[in-house]
């Protein structure tokens, strides 16, 4: 089994202005080895945040290549920026173009790129920054065995 990503959609109710419940929905990254056991990491995580019930409303594997965190207080956000390598194939001489989604941490879009350009600084691969978007996800729960 290969260790992988799952973007889970969380449904649950919290207490709102004047104290009335509002529905809210939310995105988690998970990392785990099958949708059963993320499932259960995903649960033992929210419990002690959530008060009453919540419904893990979907799962699905991500693709993921990278996260590069940031340890700067105002970084709450995570964005996926997407990066397209160009290499050069040694018996045909030609390029060919991979692409990976390599999701930071930062306070808003210009951080995403300067900790992405400080993460990449060490790569010997020449690479175009294709895009850069927010992305939903709320919180991040890597691998711990169980």
């Amino acid at each position: 089994m290969t260790l992988s990503w799952f973007e889970c959609k969380v449904t649950y109710e919290r207490a709102g202005e004047k104290g009335l419940n509002t529905k809210v929905n939310e995105v988690y990254l998970t990392q785990g080895f099958t949708f059963t056991e993320v499932e259960k990491r995903l649960t033992l995580e929210l419990q002690p945040m959530v008060t009453g019930t919540f419904d893990i409303m979907k799962m699905e594997r991500t693709k993921y290549n990278e996260l590069v965190d940031s340890t700067e207080e105002a970084a709450d956000k995570w964005f996926k920026c997407k990066i397209v390598m160009v290499t050069i194939d040694e018996v045909s001489a030609k390029e060919k173009k991979t692409s990976a989604i390599i999701l930071v941490k930062a306070e808003d879009v210009s951080g995403a790129v300067k900790n992405l350009t400080k993460h990449m600084e060490d790569s010997i691969m020449n690479y175009d920054l294709a895009a850069v978007n927010e992305s939903s996800i709320v919180d991040i729960f890597p691998y711990e065995a169980i």
